[in-house]
């Protein structure tokens, strides 16, 4: 029964790898075509702007100066409203600034209503002209629109990361599947070959009925499934569901308020929104939005391997997938907040002493960047490397800031080899002390030993394809 449990163990890695790295990748598509868009778009795409039409028809009984009297009107009014309304209306006014745009709004209102009941006669109604004669079309925010496609993308994006941790979950605890509530008709029995076929069909049945579901029951079922509470994988709870609702008005009521939004959404933001209220997804919402996104799936999908996983080897993939992800993605791409929280939870995930400093480290490097050295010195300073590492020795010297002597520690760690020259010169963890050595002109000796093996390789590779083996590999 062991090897039995241990070989689905090695069959679920493959598919758990696979998920997680479809979801890291989409989601890394997902920013490079915002941040691209962002850069590249041309002006006239990022405006928002109403596209007005009037036409004049030649008609006989109409009084000629009374349409170009209520032609006149229309267009002074929205010239005037154009100079008055900031480009993004109510947005990032204050109460009092409100009042005043909405004031001098119905004033130009009035105004024009007034104009139009001046060109009006007994045979000849104004407004009611206006109404037929005027197309508007507002015009959106083309990079907007984009925008608010890739929100849905990127929610779309963990909706398969979730479906595929269901399924495993069913995969590697199948009496899960042992429940009163399955019922099979005799018809649907006789279609499978096999039980296993059967319960396949069980399995993938329980994970197509959790996801019709929302976030709510998602959040429930990891709860009681797998004892995972929400707070620990979400960055911010509320404006997790928030991300989710808006995604959810966007593709089923055209980006405007509904009652199920405000019913759902507790976010600060969404307090002063009435029904029919338009949403929109500017640079700064998806940035938030993608970072708790991808939090939450990577925190889902690290929490429940943790869970499920039992093998030393497995877990140790998982891990070193997870550690390079932290690195590469959010400490290397300056996602601090995110990196904090990450690293926070596999401090107590991972299995080794050194694995779990590694984080803590970690940890504290991006708590710091977020708030400061002073919001970690009190725990650096209190931590005892006396009896490790001199690396981790050396790591303690840089969170602190005490570069003076953390440099000769590195340099003799890099001649030893025990420091990389790359971790080194791109490294986070190294940025403070190496612009601290860049000021006071002091080198280290990554550079010459890097020279010298990068002369060594281009040396070997030339005389090897002078002897014409450029395509061949010895043993």
């Amino acid at each position: 029964m062991g090897e039995f449990k241990d070989d689905r163990e090695m069959k679920a890695l493959r598919n758990f790898r696979e998920a997680l790295h479809r979801f890291q990748d989409a989601m890394n598509a997902v920013e490079d075509l915002s941040a691209f868009a962002e850069e590249h778009a041309p002006e006239d795409i990022k405006k928002e702007s109403f596209e007005i039409t009037l036409s004049a028809p030649a008609v006989d009984d109409l009084p000629t100066d009374k349409i170009q009297a209520a032609n006149a009107a229309l267009f002074e009014f929205f010239s005037s409203v154009a100079k008055t309304v900031p480009p993004d209306g109510e947005k990032g006014l204050n109460g009092q600034e409100k009042e005043q745009l909405r004031a001098s709004g119905q004033s130009l209102v009035k105004k024009m209503m007034a104009d139009l009941a001046a060109a009006s006669t007994e045979d000849f109604d104004a407004g009611h002209y206006a109404i037929k004669l005027m197309h508007m079309h507002k015009k959106r925010n083309r990079l907007e629109v984009l925008r608010s496609s890739l929100l849905t993308t990127a929610v779309g994006d963990f909706e398969v990361l979730f479906s595929a941790i269901v399924g495993m979950y069913f995969f590697l605890r199948p009496e899960a599947l042992m429940t009163k509530e399955a019922q099979f008709s005799w018809q649907e029995i006789q279609e499978f070959e096999s039980l296993g076929d059967l319960r396949k069909f069980h399995a993938q049945r329980q994970v197509d009925q959790l996801m019709w579901k929302g976030l709510d029951d998602w959040v429930d079922w990891l709860e009681k499934r797998l004892k995972i509470p929400f707070s620990q994988i979400a960055l911010n709870a509320d404006t997790v569901r928030e991300v989710f609702q808006r995604r959810h008005v966007i593709v089923h009521n055209g980006g405007k308020v509904s009652r199920q939004y405000l019913a759902k959404v507790h976010h600060q933001d969404s307090r002063e929104l009435n029904v029919g209220a338009t949403l929109s997804v500017d640079a700064a919402y998806l940035t938030t939005a993608l970072d708790e996104l991808y939090s939450l799936g990577v925190l889902m999908a690290a929490n429940v391997a943790d869970r499920l996983f039992k093998r030393p080897d497995v877990r140790s993939v998982i891990h070193d997938r997870l550690r390079t992800d932290l690195m590469n993605r959010c400490m290397k791409g300056g996602r601090w907040k995110v990196a904090a929280r990450l690293s926070s939870t596999y401090v107590n995930m991972f299995d080794t002493a050194a694995a779990k400093t590694e984080m803590q480290i970690n940890c504290w490097l991006a708590r710091k960047r977020c708030d400061g050295v002073d919001s970690i010195r009190k725990e650096v300073q209190g931590w005892d490397v006396s009896s490790l590492r001199e690396d981790f020795k050396l790591a303690r010297l840089l969170l602190l800031e005490q570069y003076e002597s953390a440099f000769p520690l590195a340099r003799s760690l890099g001649e030893r080899g025990e420091l990389q020259p790359n971790e080194y010169r791109h490294g986070p963890l190294y940025e403070g002390l190496r612009a601290w050595a860049k000021e006071q002109g002091l080198t280290s000796s990554f550079t010459e030993v890097n020279a010298s093996a990068m002369a060594e390789i281009a040396e070997i590779a030339e005389e090897e394809i002078g002897k014409g083996k450029s395509g061949e590999v010895e043993s």
